[in-house]
């Protein structure tokens, strides 16, 4: 009977200067693990993973994290956005077309640009693009504030071209909030630590300029049909 010899990890190595720790397996180096994801994997020297996992493992970190319930609220929250456009009754077509959205399954993989909206809004009679939204949100709402990924921003600023918005839609209470990101300011981020691990937040409330009432966004869009 052969045995084959299980890979594991022989050594891990943290570079201060980059904040990332250098993972080794079977002797040789692997990859680099982000310093701010790096206690979340639980990964210790004499474990058993291959080279191959470890990559994976560090690349959908936060897929991973999250799970399949994530992604299975993050279907509903579309839907939810998408129904309360519809119910306006105007010559509007709802397209979903972000990252995944024609599948319950979650993708092991990357969208193509990263904060590409999920929501795009055409004009019924000369199909033109009218609106982008981006839909965040969480199950339950804690706290006063709306936390909004840089990603998302970023890509607002550099396709300014296009009428983006972002809605946010909680389940517990149900609340949709409204964000008209402002592409002339350079916004700085949060570190939250969510599961053991650091994410990047820009962080709204009620006072911002960029929260706008319900009534706003559907003022808008009348102006932009």
């Amino acid at each position: 009977m052969e045995f084959r010899v299980q890979s594991r990890i022989t050594n891990i190595s943290y570079k201060e200067d980059r904040d990332k720790y250098w993972v080794y397996v079977d002797g040789s180096y692997c990859t680099s693990i982000r310093g701010r994801t790096f206690n979340a994997m639980n990964l210790k020297i004499g474990q058993s993973i291959t080279c191959t996992e470890l990559k994976e493992m560090e690349s959908f970190h936060w897929k991973n994290m999250y799970g399949q319930t994530a992604w299975d609220k993050e279907k509903i929250r579309l839907d939810k956005v998408s129904q309360l456009v519809s119910s306006l009754n105007l010559p509007i077509e709802v397209l979903i077309t972000g990252f995944g959205a024609n599948t319950n399954e979650m993708i092991k993989a990357h969208p193509e640009e990263q904060g590409k909206p999920d929501i795009e809004l055409l004009n019924s009679h000369s199909k033109q693009n009218i609106m982008f939204i981006e839909v965040t949100g969480t199950e339950y709402k804690r706290g006063n504030d709306y936390w909004i990924r840089p990603d998302k921003l970023e890509y607002c600023k550099n396709h300014s071209e296009q009428d983006v918005w972002i809605i946010l839609h909680y389940a517990n209470p149900e609340q949709f909030v409204f964000i008209k990101p402002n592409n002339n300011i350079t916004y700085q981020f949060q570190e939250k630590n969510i599961n053991n691990s650091i994410e990047y937040y820009v962080v709204f409330d009620d006072s911002s300029p960029e929260v706008k009432s319900y009534d706003q966004f559907v003022q808008h869009l009348h102006s932009v049909i």
